[in-house]
């Protein structure tokens, strides 16, 4: 019923002999690659595959996750902390963490029995740090609160895929360190005594996602949660405040919150200053007010009654001047906002089909941090896309897409890598012409000329992969004439 992932005690990974050759293959590779990039370029540990970053990470830094030494093994030490930083991560989810499904049984006849094999699994693993379980039976529940036994300190994280009840909801926090938490809290039913959510013990939650809840429960669950920092709250029926303690709260998400006005929205969100993250969706909200100093991460999505002047004010720097990513997607009631925020990074507005090209032109003249941006299936016609550090641009499925527009930002985007052009039917003849382009995906261009595709390899120096499918001549021509580098794509396996 588990998959317990922890080392075996011997193996030949930690052999002198064995690790020096994987450890030689890998500075062999990373220097390749380094050498690809041009002499004189050092490689770092970030070139080095996962297995043998490591390894190194073993060796240099063992088990207290600290090292200073930078300097001798030649990377800048932002560099190295990042490398451990994803490293221990690594370490944390594949070596010390055990996930348990309770749709995957052991074979056991019961349910306690199931959960008796569990522990026997987990006895095998004394270091276990984590623990993982998402559970979609309530007998299965009932068994692992009687019987589980897992290492002192373990962290817990639980989601159930099925109504809780308060007592059971105790229990559970009374009997485990829990720190993540996925919950439909059951309400009263006939025949019982009404379900008292009041007197919660206070938590360790650091993750808390509450399904199909009410004011009185989502109080509860936040009055003894002191140290949450992240809440998501799916499908409730909240009207009033649910009582959000802001201090350590850096992301909060509503998604189908339907029932709560655009005043209360604006209230909770205002009281959580400390926001980096926060998400909206599937929410009848057309004008809130967002205005945080922290905030990184903007998700307002499937919001069809979403006004132009409310994105406009979202996305004013005054309001919000550390915003990097925005996604605005199937907000179908935008036309013309104004994305102008300098600090913007990466914009996904896709399925925004009444988006005018003013708007869109403004985006990326406005933007001048914009490195990617995804416009699938919008309306874009005649837009001027202009923008010297874009590098990933996605219009895919957008059937007014000319020419002219394709050809003038190839011209105006000089750090451009990838740009998908897929299923967009009234391209003809663009040219395609760019230094540094190294993916471009022209699937189901069915009106697409041979010469202009001639013209692309011609033209673009950098290509190492393109896709042709479904063009109406002879594709594979430019399988067998391109340069061996590059990786084109005529067909799919459907």
């Amino acid at each position: 019923g588990g998959s317990g992932r922890m080392p075996p005690a011997s193996s030949s990974a930690f052999d002198p002999g064995t690790w020096e050759q994987r450890l030689q293959k890998g500075f062999d590779a990373a220097g390749a690659g380094a050498g690809d990039r041009g002499g004189g370029v050092s490689w770092s540990l970030l070139d080095l595959a996962a297995p043998i970053r490591s390894h190194v990470f073993l060796h240099l830094v063992g088990d207290l996750l600290r090292y200073s030494g930078a300097r001798e093994v030649n990377v800048h030490l932002d560099t190295l902390r990042g490398v451990c930083k994803e490293l221990r991560d690594q370490i944390e989810d594949e070596c010390l963490t055990f996930n348990y499904d309770d749709t995957c049984g052991s074979g056991a006849s019961n349910d306690r029995g199931e959960i008796q094999h569990l522990n026997s699994w987990i006895r095998r693993h004394p270091r276990l740090r984590y623990f993982e379980c998402l559970l979609r039976s309530a007998s299965k529940f009932q068994a692992l609160l009687e019987d589980l036994a897992l290492p002192a300190g373990t962290r817990c994280s639980f989601v159930f895929e099925f109504k809780v009840s308060t007592e059971d909801v105790r229990r559970l926090l009374g009997r485990f360190r829990v720190r993540r938490l996925s919950v439909i809290p059951e309400e009263d039913a006939a025949g019982r005594q009404p379900s008292d959510w009041s007197s919660l013990p206070e938590t360790s939650l650091h993750m808390l996602c509450l399904r199909g809840c009410t004011d009185q429960m989502a109080q509860a669950f936040l009055a003894a949660s002191p140290r949450l920092q992240s809440l998501q709250i799916v499908d409730s029926r909240l009207l009033g405040d649910p009582g959000i303690q802001p201090g350590g709260l850096t992301s909060l998400s509503l998604t189908g919150v339907v029932t709560m006005p655009d005043e209360q929205f604006s209230r909770i969100i205002g009281a959580c200053q400390n926001l980096r993250s926060l998400y909206i969706a599937k929410c009848h909200v057309s004008n809130i007010t967002v205005a945080l100093p922290r905030l990184e991460l903007l998700s307002v999505t499937h919001c069809r009654q979403l006004t132009d002047q409310c994105a406009t004010e979202m996305l004013n720097p005054a309001n919000n001047p550390a915003l990097r990513f925005l996604d605005l997607t199937e907000d179908r009631g935008l036309v013309s906002p104004a994305v102008a925020h300098p600090g913007l990074e990466i914009a996904w507005l896709m399925h925004c089909p009444q988006l005018t090209d003013q708007a869109i032109a403004g985006m990326f003249q406005s933007c001048l941090s914009l490195t990617a941006a995804n416009l699938v299936q919008s309306s874009i016609e005649t837009a001027l896309i202009c923008s010297p550090v874009l590098r990933t641009l996605e219009l895919t499925t957008s059937q007014k897409l000319t020419d002219s527009v394709v050809t003038h930002l190839l011209q105006s985007c000089p750090s451009l890598l990838y740009l998908d052009v897929g299923h967009c039917c009234q391209l003809l003849a663009p040219k395609f012409a760019h230094d540094t382009l190294e993916t471009i995906l022209l699937s189901f261009c069915v009106n697409l000329r041979e010469a202009c595709i001639v013209g692309l390899f011609a033209n673009c120096p950098a290509l190492r992969y393109v896709e042709l499918a479904v063009c109406m001549f002879d594709m594979t021509r430019f399988q067998r004439e391109c340069d061996p580098k590059c990786q084109v794509v005529v067909n799919f396996d459907f």
